[in-house]
C-alpha cells in the first residue's frame, strides 16, 4: 500500500455523541479504534495512545481515538455517567464513524484497562465488523480494578495531602477524577473472560508481569485459539506513574504495530477504490462541534504543520465579551487539565461570555512532536513556536486581546510568551517553577529526581525494597547522587546571584529576568503569580523577588497570591475557583490601566 501522505498523518477532529474524536491516517479496508482507560490511568496514557495511533497510521491504517463519556473533552460530567451502557454506546458510535469516514470493513479494537472490557462487551453483543482485538492490561475483575483505583487514589491523596472531594453521584475520586456510582456499580459486576472472545477472532493480549490472573488469561487464549498471541506488558507501571513522568512503552507499541500488520495487513478500502482514487472522506469536513450547558466547543488543529490539537470554547447563547484566555498545558498533563480543572474552568468562563483555547503543546497529549524536537519537550525553546501558532489561530477567530495562563511549565510558557509577544496582554502563572530557564539544567534529571520530594526519594534508597532494586540495577543511584551534588552547588551559586555583579550565570539570569519584568511593566502587560503554600517553585520566586515575593511591589503590573491547603496541581475545588475568578477578573478588566 502507498505510504500515507503528510496530510493524512494530520489528525482530523470529529464530533460523536457528546464526545470528541480524532481520526488519523489514510482510508483503508482495516481500521483501528483505540479505547482509553478510565480516569488517572487514561490521563497518564494519553500521549502513549497518540504515539500508537501515529505508528499504525504510518503503516497505512485509519486510526480513531475518542473520549469516553465523562472523560477528556466529553460534554458529560463524570458523575453524570449513569452506567457502562453509556460507554458501550460511545464505542458503537466510534465504530460507525470510522466505517463511515474511511470505508473500513473490519475494525481492530485496541483497549487499555477498562477499554479492554468495552472491547469484550462489544464482541459479546455485536461481532459484526470486528476483525481483531488488542487487550492491554486486560480488565478481568471489576472488583479488583476498582480496588486498584482506590489504592492509587489513596496514594496520590497521601502524597499531595489533599482529601478527595466527592460531588453528588460520585463513588470515588482519584487525583480529582471522579467515578460515578452507576459506572462503579457496573464495573464491579463485570469481568472479561476468554469465553467471551470467539476462537476464530485474532487477539493479542498484553498481561502485566506478575499479575497471575492476566498471565493465566493470556495462556488460556493461546491454548484455545490459533490466532492468539501474547507479549508481557513490561512497561505498564512506568506508563501510569504520573502524567509528566509517564514513559511510553515503545517496545510494546512497536510489537502491537507489527502484530496488526501481520494479522490484518493494511489495504485500500473498496469505497476509496470505487471513487477512482478519491478519498471516501468528505472533501471539506465540517467542524467538530459539541454543545453543553452554556458553552459550545470545537476541537481544532492548528500550527505551521497542522499537528497541534486544541479545544476552542465559547458562549453558546450570547455574544463573546472581554479578552480571550489561552490555556497552555502543564507538564505532561493534556489540555483537560489535572482533574479536568482546565476543561471545567473554560466552560465556566464561557457561561460568563469569555472564549478560550485549550492547547496541547507539541508532544503533549494529542499534539504530535515537532520534527527534530528534543525529549522531554518541557522548557524547550521550540515550545514558544506553539504559543506563536496559537496566537495566529486566535487572530483568525477575531479574539482581540489575549490572557495566557498555565501551571508549572505551562506558566513558564505563558510568561515567556508574554515577554516575546505583546499581543498577550496578561499572564496568569500558577506555581511557576522558573522565570527563565538555566541552560545548565537538565530537564530529564529534574523530572526523574526533582519531580517531588528529592530528599524523601534519597531516604527511600536505603529501605530494603530500594536496596533490592539497587542491587538489580533498577535505581539510578549514581545519577541521583550526581544530581544532588549539582543541585547543591547551583543553589549556592543562585543564592549569591544578587552580589555577583553579573560575573556568574545565575547573576546574569537574574538581570535578564529583571529586564524582562520591566519590559512587561512598560508595555502594560499584567503578571499574576499564584503559588501554593510550600510549592517547589517558591525558592525560585525568592531568588527573583525575595522571600515570598516581598520585592514584587517594585513592579506595578505584578500581583502575588498564595493559596492555603492545596497542592502543586491545585486539586481542591476552592483553589481552582480562585484561578477561575482571577482569569474572569483579567478577562473583563482594563489591564493597561
Amino acid at each position: 500500500m502507498t505510504a500515507p501522505s503528510d496530510s493524512q498523518l494530520r489528525p482530523r477532529p470529529l464530533a460523536l455523541d457528546g464526545s470528541p474524536a480524532l481520526l488519523l491516517g489514510p482510508d483503508g479496508r482495516t481500521g483501528v479504534i483505540l479505547i482509553e482507560d478510565w480516569g488517572y490511568e487514561g490521563l497518564c496514557a494519553r500521549r502513549s495512545m497518540r504515539l500508537l495511533a501515529e505508528l499504525l497510521a504510518r503503516d497505512g491504517y485509519p486510526v480513531l481515538r475518542f473520549d469516553l463519556p465523562g472523560m477528556g473533552g466529553s460534554v458529560i460530567a463524570p458523575e453524570a455517567v449513569i452506567g457502562i451502557d453509556m460507554l458501550d454506546a460511545a464505542l458503537d458510535a466510534a465504530i460507525e464513524a470510522l466505517q463511515r469516514e474511511t470505508g473500513a470493513e473490519q475494525i481492530v479494537l485496541a483497549g487499555l484497562g477498562l477499554g479492554t472490557l468495552l472491547a469484550g462487551r462489544r464482541m459479546a453483543r455485536n461481532r459484526q465488523g470486528i476483525g481483531a482485538l488488542v487487550l492491554m492490561a486486560p480488565l478481568l475483575s471489576g472488583r479488583l480494578y476498582l480496588r486498584e483505583a482506590q489504592i492509587r487514589g489513596a496514594m496520590i491523596a497521601e502524597r499531595t495531602r489533599i482529601t478527595p472531594e466527592l460531588p453528588d453521584g460520585a463513588a470515588m475520586s482519584v487525583a480529582g477524577l471522579v467515578l460515578s456510582e452507576g459506572l462503579s456499580r457496573d464495573i464491579r459486576a463485570a469481568s472479561l473472560g476468554e469465553a467471551a472472545i470467539p476462537c476464530a477472532c485474532p487477539v493479542l493480549c498484553l498481561p502485566r508481569p506478575g499479575r497471575t490472573g492476566e498471565e493465566d488469561f493470556a495462556a488460556a487464549l493461546l491454548a484455545n485459539s490459533t490466532g492468539a498471541a501474547s507479549i508481557p506488558f513490561a512497561g505498564y507501571d512506568e506508563l501510569v506513574t504520573d502524567p509528566t513522568l509517564s514513559t511510553p512503552p515503545l517496545a510494546e507499541l512497536a510489537a502491537i504495530g507489527t502484530w496488526v500488520c501481520q494479522t490484518l495487513p493494511s489495504a485500500p478500502s473498496p469505497a476509496a477504490a470505487s471513487h477512482a482514487g478519491n478519498s471516501a472522506r468528505s472533501p471539506v469536513p465540517g467542524p467538530a462541534l459539541l454543545t453543553g450547558n452554556g458553552f459550545r466547543e470545537e476541537v481544532v488543529t492548528l500550527g505551521r504543520r497542522s499537528t497541534l490539537v486544541g479545544t476552542w470554547c465559547e458562549p453558546k447563547e450570547h455574544a463573546r465579551r472581554g479578552r480571550t484566555i489561552l490555556f497552555l498545558t502543564a507538564g505532561g498533563t493534556p489540555r483537560t487539565g489535572w482533574g479536568m480543572a482546565t476543561r471545567e474552568t473554560a466552560r465556566d468562563l464561557a457561561q460568563q461570555g469569555i472564549a478560550s483555547l485549550r492547547l496541547d503543546v507539541s508532544d503533549i497529549g494529542d499534539s504530535a512532536a515537532a520534527p527534530g524536537a528534543l525529549e522531554p519537550v518541557h522548557y524547550s525553546a521550540r515550545q514558544q513556536e506553539d504559543v506563536a501558532d496559537a496566537l495566529a489561530f486566535l487572530e483568525t477567530r477575531s479574539t482581540g486581546e489575549i490572557i495566557a495562563t498555565g501551571a508549572c511549565s505551562g506558566a513558564y510558557l505563558a510568561l515567556r510568551g508574554a515577554i516575546a509577544d505583546p499581543r498577550i496582554k496578561g499572564a496568569v502563572c500558577i506555581n511557576l517553577q522558573r522565570f527563565l530557564w538555566d541552560p545548565r539544567e537538565n530537564i530529564g534529571d529534574l523530572l526523574r529526581f526533582d519531580h517531588g520530594d528529592t530528599a524523601d526519594y534519597a531516604r527511600k534508597l536505603f529501605d530494603p525494597a530500594r536496596i533490592k532494586k539497587l542491587l538489580k540495577g533498577e535505581v539510578p543511584v549514581f545519577a541521583l547522587i550526581g544530581f544532588l551534588i549539582r543541585r547543591a552547588f547551583n543553589r549556592f551559586e543562585r543564592a549569591s546571584a544578587p552580589y555577583a555583579m553579573g560575573l556568574t550565570t545565575s547573576s546574569r539570569l537574574r538581570r535578564q529576568i529583571s529586564n524582562d519584568l520591566t519590559t512587561l511593566e512598560r508595555r502594560g502587560q499584567s503578571v499574576d503569580l499564584i503559588y501554593s503554600e510550600s510549592d517547589p517553585g517558591l525558592p525560585f520566586l525568592a531568588q527573583t523577588l525575595g522571600a515570598r515575593g516581598k520585592d514584587a511591589s517594585k513592579y506595578s503590573n505584578l500581583r502575588l497570591t498564595f493559596l492555603d491547603a492545596t497542592d502543586h496541581n491545585l486539586t481542591p475545588i476552592s483553589a481552582r475557583t480562585t484561578v477561575r475568578d482571577t482569569l474572569l477578573q483579567y478577562a473583563l478588566a482594563d489591564i493597561a490601566g
